[in-house]
């Protein structure tokens, strides 16, 4: 059978929402959650995620993955504030509604009522239930966790509380989700209806059944299924008890050289990423800084502007250079494609 190959040169040269597509869609079906939070004054947010993922029972702790906070994020702002959230199951019963909720919504705009979906608060939890899902959970956070390779970030939250509409639940403590009409997602946009699958035993290594490989070729023969023919003959080893025989060479010397080689060569390796990790985690930094500053203007890509601290000590940007007045400034920068902040003394 043949397979279609994809060299990372091969992905890296794909359109952008072509490579978007097939990487986000190799991971398989994923879970289809609607994440809601609210900020201290009780305004409300609802955005739909594909990556909430189960990290333990004991503590019982979920994860989901939040993208680079370079602008705005409600959700991961709300979560700092306030310190908790809910995880909402999909229903297939408004999937459509879902799936808009990933609009980008200016603050103080609530998802929840421009998707038509209703808020559910209940017990004084700090953050709203989306009362349409089958099955809710309340989470506090507990960690956060920077992953530098993207920028992207681990939010960590400990189950509070859990709700679960009818009875869905299987004898053993699980939940069928075919039963609650929880929906999967694959991809960015894709969503499914999962049907009911085979379920085993806890795998004990006692217990494994006798699986066997059906024999396609006979034993002792050496058969090469890319060409379709027999080639015994030009194999470099003898193929049956008959032939004769050979000896292993020592390779002790060479494995010692190798090994020493390879070392030193993912030591080096390591110091460099170890001095990439730094000049992203300081990127991060600036940037952070930059975007939670005022601005009075749309920044354009390529122009030079400066950080400013006023007497109160609120930051805020200008486009008036550092020698043109005596306010304390903390750098300047360039806006560059990607819509990151470059630090001009970083600027190469």
């Amino acid at each position: 059978m043949k397979f279609k190959h994809f060299t990372k040169e091969d992905i890296l040269a794909l359109k952008r929402i072509e490579r978007l597509n097939l990487i986000n869609s190799l991971a398989g079906f994923k879970s289809a959650n609607l994440i809601g939070t609210a900020d201290k004054d009780g305004n409300t947010n609802l955005a739909i995620f594909s990556s909430v993922i189960h990290l333990g029972s004991d503590p019982a702790l979920i994860g989901f993955i939040m993208r680079p906070p370079v602008k705005e994020r409600h959700t991961y702002d709300n979560i700092m504030e306030t310190g908790c959230f809910t995880i909402n199951h999909v229903h297939h019963s408004f999937i459509e509604k879902a799936h808009y909720t990933a609009v980008d919504a200016e603050k103080g705009k609530s998802e929840f009522s421009l998707c038509g979906l209703q808020e559910q608060w209940v017990g004084g939890f700090q953050a709203p239930y989306l009362k349409e899902s089958k099955v809710k959970i309340g989470l506090a956070l507990k960690n956060t966790i920077p992953i530098p390779d993207n920028g992207t970030i681990l939010i960590i939250g400990e189950i509070q509380h859990v709700y679960i509409e009818g009875d869905p639940l299987r004898a053993d403590g699980s939940i069928d989700l075919i039963e609650s009409g929880t929906v999967a997602i694959s991809g960015l946009d894709h969503y499914h209806r999962p049907d009911a699958g085979p379920s085993f035993p806890y795998p004990r290594l006692s217990e494994i059944p006798d699986f066997e490989v059906e024999e396609t070729v006979p034993q002792q023969v050496v058969f090469n299924h890319e060409k379709g023919s027999y080639d015994a003959s030009l194999m470099p080893f003898p193929i049956s008890i008959g032939g004769p025989s050979f000896h292993m060479p020592d390779l002790s010397l060479w494995k010692n050289d190798t090994v020493n080689k390879a070392t030193a060569h993912f030591k080096t390796r390591l110091e460099e990423i170890k001095g990439q990790y730094e000049i992203m985690v300081e990127q991060f930094r600036w940037n952070e800084l930059v975007y939670s500053s005022t601005f009075n203007f749309e920044p354009v890509i390529g122009e030079s502007y400066h950080l400013y601290e006023n007497d109160e000590g609120e930051r805020f940007m200008s486009l008036i250079p550092p020698n043109s007045w005596k306010r304390p400034c903390r750098g300047s920068f360039k806006l560059g494609t990607d819509r990151m902040w470059i630090k001009m003394d970083q600027d190469s």
